[in-house]
């Protein structure tokens, strides 16, 4: 399993995103996209045990197919991801579903992307929560640095899926939710 590899993430709720980009700007980080509608559709079952899924995501310029488990989500490296480019989701969901994974959930959510150096910062926006700041970096020592230099708490760093986050600010178990849309006035904002 060579190609599965750690993802070195950590989520930041209840972030001021103005003052945020200033900074990232400030730091020389560059904006690699706007704001941009992601959508996704999950899967889940066949060979795959309950702590894994498959996402596959149309994010605007590409798709990818991504397989992720989290074994724990208090801690950094407790996520591991294979994620490859794919070109027709239509025949990917399909190529998905004849073996055997049943498609469960179609989420969508908001994007904007800075990178300084090797570290990505993503500001997600998803149905009813604020926007969050995840910093992704190739080791946990990355993450940590990138904290620092926007004077962030990584005391207060929040790991593994968007579904955790989900489960502790609004109760709601979002794998149990065929859908995960924005509302009419959430996307004009």
């Amino acid at each position: 399993m060579g190609i599965m590899k750690h993802e070195y993430e950590a989520k930041f709720l209840d972030v001021d995103v103005a003052d945020l980009q200033a900074k990232l700007a400030g730091l020389g980080a560059v904006q690699a996209y706007g704001r941009t509608l992601l959508t996704r559709k999950i899967f889940e079952g066949g060979a795959l045990d309950d702590s894994a899924w498959i996402r596959l995501r149309n994010e605007g310029s590409r798709i990818t197919l991504t397989l992720k488990q989290v074994t724990d989500a208090t801690k950094i490296d407790g996520t591991t991801e294979i994620e490859t480019e794919v070109t027709d989701m239509p025949a990917t969901a399909e190529i998905l579903r004849r073996l055997g994974v049943q498609e469960v959930g179609y989420q969508e959510n908001y994007r904007e992307e800075w990178r300084l150096g090797e570290v990505v910062f993503d500001f997600d926006t998803w149905p009813g929560l604020p926007t969050f700041l995840e910093i992704e970096g190739p080791d946990e020592a990355s993450v940590r640095q990138a904290t620092a230099l926007l004077a962030l708490d990584y005391a207060e760093a929040r790991f593994g899926s968007v579904n955790g986050i989900y489960q502790s600010e609004t109760g709601r178990d979002i794998r149990t939710e065929p859908t995960l849309l924005f509302s009419d006035t959430e996307k004009q904002g």
